[in-house]
């Protein structure tokens, strides 16, 4: 069974074997993570068991100010609902091992990012999930057992040149990714 740590930079190694191999090899650098160490607004929860580091989930705290840099919504009703939200609490990057998954480290992960989310006091929390080209959505299981309903889903998400100016490289279909993003959201 894994526990939940806080990141530190012994975990880096490893993380981003795992962030390459699940989510890409251009969604995160070392400085993703790295920025979590002393961030008022950021943290990275690592999932961690006998092996070394299986998982790890990267979250922002934000107010209405970091919904277009952080989100990168399109104009759209679900953008002017995060805007008239006070704190944001935002699932950015979760990612278990493929060896590991279905063995309930997304879920300690999402749980232990929720009650962060409490004890920060923010008036939501969202998540930004995959919809691969089969249709499967990554982390659909674990955002809506703790509360989150996808609201939205957007195509081309994952080129938006704010985010990805060359156009994502996803491990499930290339560059440029052809999947869609699913927005979820829990007002609390």
């Amino acid at each position: 069974m894994a526990i939940i740590m806080h990141f530190s930079e012994e975990y880096l190694p490893k993380l981003m074997e795992i962030s390459k191999a699940e989510l890409g090899s251009d969604y995160l650098e070392d400085d993703d993570f790295l920025m979590t160490l002393g961030s008022k607004d950021d943290f990275c929860l690592v999932a961690v068991d006998e092996t070394g580091p299986i998982g790890f989930a990267i979250c922002n705290v934000f107010g209405k100010e970091g919904v277009d840099p952080i989100l990168h919504m399109p104009d759209c009703p679900e953008r002017d609902e995060m805007l008239s939200i006070g704190r944001i609490g935002y699932l950015a990057s979760v990612a278990v091992l493929d060896s590991a998954k279905g063995k309930g480290a997304g879920t300690l992960l999402v749980d232990a990012a929720e009650r962060e989310f409490d004890r920060r006091r923010v008036d939501a929390s969202c998540a930004m999930a995959w919809k691969a080209v089969q249709g499967y959505v990554n982390i659909a299981k674990v955002v809506e057992r703790a509360g989150m309903t996808a609201v939205a889903e957007y195509q081309g998400y994952w080129n938006d040149p704010r985010a990805f100016p060359n156009g994502h490289d996803c491990p499930v279909c290339g560059n440029p990714c052809k999947c869609s993003a699913v927005f979820y959201l829990k007002k609390r």
